[in-house]
């Protein structure tokens, strides 16, 4: 029986291969994961501020964003990537982590223009449709901004790769009487926006965007809001703002959101601005140019203001290897959210101990930082967050059985309700550890400390800096059995609101 030939690769599967090597940030795991979040309703604000808080200096750009104008209007003080997903939205904090990967992806040469134009166009698009979606009362205006964004991340990701292939269809594209459409599949032998769709659906980039790829003709008011803001995006790059072609679309906008023909284009008009502001703001100066004024924004009077201007001038250093360091600045920050919070009753045990465990990583700048349930009965202790180096792993393997007759570290720190500073000599006198802590551990010293709700102790809080063999002082200590008293009190209060 002849085995059938494998089918010969296409120019376009050799390209799908080409990104697959390569490293653009908006492709990586981590980004995937994010995706997985935006797409599940019931994923916990732990999921999302476990990935971001992985990375301090991407912590940082997310809460600096968070903080902008664009996201903040109203000014509030955000400090934690947990605050930020209860005050701007789950949808919000992963669209900025998303549209933050994007920027980072890194072009020399003659393409880094092109790419700058195609991500001025992509952020300018997505802005535009935000802000129609909003006019008309979509349940995800969110969603419909990073399906736009992401529309043509095939044309992005070849701007990203193409080096000199890229420069030679640039020169083809502006060729008089070839369209670029044409230049792609003379030069490449396939157009970007079929990179496009295999890229949406083999990166499962969003069920609205993979929609509008599979169904370009379909007539629904979401997938008519994606379309418009390229339409926007496009008309105000080639045609102008001034053009009869954009005055066309300042009707459909009216249409669409159901406004009078003067709001539409004053919306336009704001969303523009807005858009520039945003890509500044993102780190993607070199993109902000690219994205057309309308006349009057360009007056002395429409300038963004000194808080407008980029957050982002200057990234922050990144911090030393092996871990965070101690911040005592970002710990009363912290703890003065939680008390926000309670005080506006918005608070929860999952709010509190995900705001606990965010200051401890933070603020004391631990590796790893758990927080463990312990059963009515006090038999098991199992974890429930967990944030910091290998928490998928933590989060597995942190499970606990009282044996009959039996105790070990945890269990007495449940039982006699007293935090732990636990080390060397500590392991080699005797007291009890479980095997499976000692491996998790691998010799470092570790704090434990008891979550208590009106004097019943609930679970137990972990922390360590095993990974980075940084060593834990008695300041650490203290600062850690606060945080563990603040969650105490917190959650008391809690417990006393719900019984009054």
């Amino acid at each position: 029986m002849n085995t059938p030939l494998p089918k010969p690769k296409t120019k376009l599967d050799t390209w799908m291969d080409l990104i697959r090597q390569q490293k653009m940030p908006v492709f990586d795991a981590t980004v995937q994961k994010i995706f997985r979040i935006s797409r599940d309703d019931k994923a916990p604000l732990s999921d999302l501020a476990s990935i971001i808080l992985h990375d301090p200096a991407f912590t940082a750009r997310v809460l600096k964003l968070a903080n902008s104008i664009h996201y903040n209007p109203s000014s509030t003080a955000i400090s934690t990537i947990t605050r930020a997903v209860i005050v701007l939205g789950i949808n919000a904090v992963c669209n900025i982590s998303l549209t933050l990967s994007l920027v980072e992806a890194t072009i020399e040469g003659a393409a880094k223009q092109r790419f700058a134009r195609e991500l001025g166009r992509a952020m300018h698009a997505a802005v535009q449709a935000r802000g129609l979606a909003m006019a008309r009362g979509d349940k995800s205006p969110e969603e419909v901004f990073i399906a736009t964004l992401l529309t043509r991340i095939g044309e992005l990701a070849f701007w990203c790769f193409g080096g000199e292939l890229g420069e030679q269809l640039e020169r083809l594209s502006n060729t008089p009487g070839i369209s670029p459409e044409q230049a792609q599949e003379r030069l490449l032998g396939f157009r970007l926006s079929q990179l496009s769709r295999q890229l949406i659906h083999e990166w499962h980039l969003t069920e609205l965007l993979q929609d509008t790829v599979d169904h370009p003709t379909k007539r629904n008011d979401r997938v008519l809001t994606l379309a418009l803001g390229h339409q926007i995006a496009r008309c105000a790059e080639e045609k102008g703002w001034q053009s009869p072609d954009m005055e066309k679309l300042v009707n459909k906008s009216a249409i669409l959101a159901a406004l009078s023909k003067n709001d539409a284009r004053s919306m336009l008009h704001q969303e523009a601005r807005q858009a520039c502001i945003m890509a500044t703001d993102y780190g993607a100066d070199f993109a902000a140019p690219y994205i057309p004024q309308p006349a009057s924004s360009r007056d002395r009077s429409q300038e963004p203001t000194g808080a407008e201007t980029s957050i982002l001038a200057s990234k922050p250093a990144p911090p030393p290897s092996g871990g965070l360091p101690s911040d005592q600045l970002t710990q009363m920050k912290i703890l003065r959210e939680l008390a926000t919070l309670l005080a506006e009753e918005r608070c929860d045990l999952n709010v509190i101990m995900e705001l606990v465990l965010e200051g401890i990583y933070r603020g004391i700048g631990m590796d790893r930082v758990l927080f463990a349930l312990t059963t009515p009965d006090k038999r098991i202790v199992k974890a429930k967050y967990a944030l910091g180096v290998d928490n998928e792993r933590l989060m597995q393997e942190f499970q606990f059985v009282r044996a009959p007759g039996q105790t070990n570290i945890l269990f007495e720190t449940l039982d006699r309700k007293l935090p732990r500073l636990v080390n060397a000599r500590d392991q080699e006198s005797g007291t009890t550890i479980p095997e499976s802590l000692e491996r998790l551990v691998e010799s470092a010293t570790f704090m434990l400390a008891p979550i208590i709700v009106s004097n019943q102790c609930i679970g137990v809080l972990y922390a360590d800096r095993g990974p980075s063999k940084r060593p834990l002082d008695p300041t650490s200590f203290q600062d850690f059995k606060h945080f563990a008293y603040q969650a105490n009190m917190g959650l008391t209060q809690i417990r006393s609101r719900q019984r009054g």
